[in-house]
């Protein structure tokens, strides 16, 4: 649904502008009414009657302040309206002819009466001529009248606005699926901007923070070998040399943590197997992928592997795991969808809580198009299953 603008703040004076336009186009709504109902059956409704109700549509927006949401025209929705429309069209006329009628009667009564033109629309007085008196007398009565047909004319503006937000604008069910695609969008969108950061995090460590860590452990190297073996600085260099490459090794470690490099460039098996091989619990893993995946499945597929491997290590007191990797249909390279399988003996009993991991992954997993569940009673084993959307 794409939202027209909003409209200006009506007055009475543009919503009986309005609604008298709406009567001008009585004849077509008539035909293009009986054209949607004739072709109710189709998806769509035919181009003439999608070109009447957006004239209309356009109508209600600048004289009745009626917001358009762009709901989607279907026969059903145009034929209802310009069921509806007829009636107010046919109201309108009528309206407007009593208003016209009102204003040949005022314009006789005073040719009469200023001139003695024998003409009149009062049978009573008809031959006679008006008098003074029979204008003061009508003055008020007339006034009247054209209140309450101006009054008519507003009402059936406030109606023809009613019709239009009835008919016209999208229901409660779809209001409320545009907003489940509208942040379905935005959280994958997140989720690809946090990606992103955390490649441009990893790049900074790589490339900033772990080779200045490199040149401070050659740097004390090379203190070390000028101080002279055996005195109190050499050994307190020597110390610090030992630190400066631990920072080294644990810049690679964060830095591949947060993002690893060669899942850019080498694709996703590698990047598992590394990361199995360094769990505290031995796990293995079964790749039965025999394709390359889109760059967005391998990220999505890669956190939820390291998550749940981590969760393993922390809480599950499993001695063993395994991650299995492959197509749904294992017959056809170029099935579109992927399942994940992560399982281990531990103890069992995890299950997703707002804020933790488990949490997290399933929000992930739904952000890529995909679901994850989780099956892990007391007592183990735990089995958590992804499916993702290749396409």
């Amino acid at each position: 649904m794409n939202p027209a603008p909003a409209a200006p703040h009506s007055t009475p004076a543009r919503v009986m502008w309005g609604a008298a336009l709406g009567a001008v186009t009585w004849p077509a709504d008539l035909f293009c009414a009986v054209l949607a109902l004739v072709t109710a059956g189709r998806p769509a409704p035919p181009g003439p009657v999608r070109a009447v109700v957006a004239w209309h549509r356009r109508r209600a927006v600048r004289f009745f302040d009626w917001s358009d949401d762009g709901a989607p025209l279907t026969s059903w929705r145009a034929s209802a309206y310009l069921a509806l429309r007829v009636g107010m069209s046919s109201l309108s006329l009528l309206v407007l002819g009593l208003l016209a009628y009102g204003v040949f009667g005022v314009v006789v009564s005073l040719a009469s009466w200023l001139f003695d033109v024998r003409l009149t629309v009062d049978a009573a007085v008809q031959g006679d001529g008006l008098s003074t008196w029979d204008v003061i007398v009508l003055v008020p009565i007339g006034a009247i009248l054209l209140y309450l047909d101006l009054m008519g004319l507003f009402g059936v503006g406030l109606l023809d606005r009613w019709t239009a937000a009835r008919w016209l604008s999208p229901s409660r069910s779809e209001r409320l699926a545009a907003q489940v695609e509208e942040l379905t969008v935005s959280r994958a969108d997140l989720l690809s901007a946090l990606d992103a950061e955390r490649g441009r995090i990893e790049r900074d460590l790589h490339d900033g923070v772990q080779q200045r860590a490199v040149a401070l452990g050659l740097l004390v190297n090379r203190a070390r070998r000028l101080a002279g073996p055996g005195s109190a600085g050499s050994l307190l260099l020597e110390q610090a040399g030992r630190e400066a490459e631990q920072l080294v090794t644990d810049l690679r470690d964060v830095a591949w943590r947060v993002r690893p490099t060669t899942l850019d460039t080498h694709g996703l098996e590698p990047v598992l197997r590394q990361l199995v091989s360094h769990t505290a619990v031995p796990t293995a893993l079964d790749w039965a992928v025999p394709v390359r995946l889109p760059a967005a499945v391998e990220t999505t597929v890669y956190y939820v592997v390291a998550e749940a491997l981590t969760n393993v290590a922390r809480h599950s007191g499993a001695a063993g795991a395994r991650v299995a990797v492959r197509l749904a249909d294992d017959t056809n390279p170029e099935a579109d969808i992927m399942r994940v399988v992560i399982s281990d003996d531990g103890g069992g009993g995890a299950a997703p809580r707002p804020g933790h991991g488990l949490a997290g992954l399933a929000g992930r997993a739904a952000a890529a198009g995909g679901a994850l569940t989780i099956e892990s009673p007391v007592g183990g084993p735990t089995r958590i299953e992804v499916t993702l959307p290749c396409a």
